[in-house]
């Protein structure tokens, strides 16, 4: 059987904190081994690829898909420190500020 294989947008999600925000990737049905992160040109892409399932089944669950997202990288974010885990279908990046624009407490010296 000659399956078409759908491109699709995945819903991602972000949350932000001190040292710079955390990307929640959703792909369902991926294995970790199937997904790609990388960085070029300040542009992160993230794609991912899930095999449809055998046989001849009608929903679209069943249907082998292709994730794509690339998002442009903000120049405060350093493209060198971006940490990625995978678990039950959701990439998770965590993208730190440039260690020179991240907060970072001030110690007062004595005299």
């Amino acid at each position: 059987m000659n399956q078409q294989i759908t491109a699709e947008r995945p819903r991602f999600k972000t949350r932000t904190h001190d040292q710079g925000f955390d990307l929640a990737i959703a792909l369902p049905g991926v294995p970790r081994d199937q997904v790609a992160v990388t960085v070029e040109k300040r542009i992160l892409t993230v794609t991912g690829e899930r095999a449809g399932l055998e046989g001849d089944f009608k929903h679209r669950d069943a249907e082998s898909v292709r994730y794509e997202l690339k998002l442009n990288l903000h120049e405060d974010l350093d493209a060198e420190d971006i940490r990625a885990t995978h678990r039950d279908g959701v990439i998770v990046l965590t993208l730190q500020k440039r260690s020179e624009l991240a907060p970072r407490k001030i110690d007062i010296l004595a005299n």
